[in-house]
């Protein structure tokens, strides 16, 4: 058990890594393959999130490849699905995120639109009710 954690460890830090490469074929690759981790039932945005994952995404979703961008937007979808939604709006994602919600690709939007629905508080949360006067 230790030892997978480790791997895990390493695995994120290495694709972390890859992503800042400023070879856009390895960024490509490593938003690819992080992407497909989260796939996995196990995974879960903590080691991410330890090893300063989120800042790195979001310089990640200002690439002109859309390919990484997908990926990206998948690992985030994937973080706030489970349990990240705090780290993520704490580093600004949504605004980077509203920005995006016209992109010129119809799957980026898609994401975008999926990605904001898990982060951005739903109406009935934000309003909270008076308490009733007791006379």
């Amino acid at each position: 058990m230790a030892e997978d954690l480790q791997i895990e460890k390493d695995l994120t830090r290495d694709l972390l890594t890859r992503l800042n490469d400023p070879n856009m074929h390895v960024r490509e690759t490593a938003a690819e393959a992080l992407a497909l981790t989260t796939e996995d039932e196990d995974w879960r945005p903590q080691e991410l999130i330890l090893q300063g994952g989120i800042e790195i995404l979001k310089e990640r979703l200002l690439e002109k490849n859309l390919h990484i961008v997908s990926s990206v937007l998948e690992i985030i979808i994937a973080t706030a699905a489970n349990d990240g939604e705090e780290e993520l709006i704490s580093a600004g994602i949504i605004a980077i995120l509203d920005t995006m919600r016209d992109h010129r690709d119809p799957g980026i939007r898609e994401r975008v639109r999926e990605a904001l629905w898990l982060l951005e508080p739903e109406v009935e949360d934000v309003v909270t009710s008076k308490p009733q006067d007791e006379y």
